[in-house]
């Protein structure tokens, strides 16, 4: 077996994680999930923890079969050594509940915080009628989005265009409309529908086509906003990177490229798997969980496709397998389909630098 490569970016971010868990036993085998087969003296390295505290879990992990020894083949000196490598059974006990983070509690009063910031979007929200549970929701992504928000001009322009992107989201499709719209007969406010696309919903709110689609339909479409948006047709799809289907989506992508990764080393098969059938089967996996519905199935899979290729990247699939890895970008039928999935294949491989916003799909005239 040989030893795999990350990208230091996305080593920084997961040791960053893992020196959070507090279970000292699930931190050995994230380690291990994560970063692959390690000598002892790296695990101690990078679990923060003492030589005999990691030899006390190790020996419980193997007794277990969650962990066990292998030769490894360092990929760049070519030179062997025996480390630890995570078994089927550890990433099974891995999964069994949620990591606790020492961060938790931190957490808790950063959102009192932020709600105290929040006041004024808050009572906004009540005045037009939207229920407090959705207004929790709203909140809390809010509280994930962090001091990004907190930088922009807070006012009316602002709470509608999050309000547009919430009311859109793809999760809340219907469900919004059916369980947290105040629908008053008296109210000059006529309900239009289970959507309003964007000239319907400014014109129920009197506010200006320019900012919902400066703010809802770019500004907050960036990474450090986390939202991303599916256009079809006159219609808008949102989710966030941190409510369920975001999240989802994102463990689907990376556990899938790990388990690239260890299929490539471990020489499973020769030739990397294709990425539009990568794509094919994890948005099937959305829609068999109830996450997306049938009729966005298809567009949500070619964002998720161009989502696949950034993760690869950030995990180092250049550096791993360059050579499979553009054999696959190159053979993709589907990537061409979305106008950011032509540029993202074309910039590739030219071996151009990549800058291209990929929380969004657009896609192509000859695909609406």
């Amino acid at each position: 077996m040989e030893s795999w490569n990350i990208s230091k970016k996305l080593k920084s971010e997961l040791l960053k994680k893992s020196s959070n868990i507090e279970d000292n036993s699930r931190r050995i085998l994230f380690i291990l999930r994560n970063l692959g087969p390690q000598r002892f003296t790296n695990l101690i390295k990078y679990s923060n923890l003492s030589r005999s505290t990691v030899s006390k879990y190790l020996s419980i992990h193997r007794k277990n079969d969650n962990v066990e020894q292998r030769i490894i083949t360092d990929k760049q000196t070519k030179k062997q050594y025996r480390g630890y490598v995570i078994t089927e059974k550890g990433i099974e006990k891995l999964r069994e509940e949620p990591l606790k983070l020492k961060e938790e509690l931190f957490i808790v009063n950063e959102l009192k915080e932020n709600v105290r910031k929040l006041e004024d979007l808050i009572d906004f929200y009540k005045e037009i009628g939207v229920e407090d549970a959705f207004i929790v929701h709203i909140v809390r992504i809010i509280s994930k989005i962090g001091d990004n928000f907190f930088e922009l001009h807070q006012d009316r322009d602002l709470y509608l265009s999050l309000f547009y992107i919430f009311y859109n989201s793809i999760l809340g499709q219907g469900a919004f409309a059916r369980r947290y719209w105040r629908f008053d007969e008296s109210s000059s406010q006529k309900f239009l529908g289970y959507k309003l696309n964007l000239d319907q919903f400014c014109e129920l709110h009197k506010v200006s086509r320019e900012a919902i689609n400066y703010l809802a339909r770019f500004k907050f479409i960036k990474d450090e906003f986390g939202f991303y948006l599916i256009k079809r047709e006159h219609n808008d799809f949102f989710f966030h990177e941190e409510d369920l289907l975001g999240t989802t989506t994102l463990r689907l992508i990376k556990d899938k490229l790990i388990d690239e990764i260890i299929n490539l080393q471990e020489g499973i098969y020769d030739m990397i798997y294709d990425m539009d059938i990568l794509a094919e089967e994890i948005t099937d996996q959305l829609k068999e969980m109830g996450l997306i519905w049938n009729t966005i199935q298809e567009q949500f899979q070619l964002l998720v496709l161009n989502l696949i290729i950034k993760n690869a990247i950030e995990m180092g699939f250049l550096d791993i397998e360059r050579e499979k890895f553009m054999e696959g970008v190159a053979q993709s039928q589907k990537l061409s389909m979305s106008e950011e999935g032509k540029i993202l294949q074309e910039t590739i491989l030219d071996g151009s630098r990549i800058d291209l916003n990929l929380n969004i799909l657009t896609l192509t005239p000859n695909h609406e």
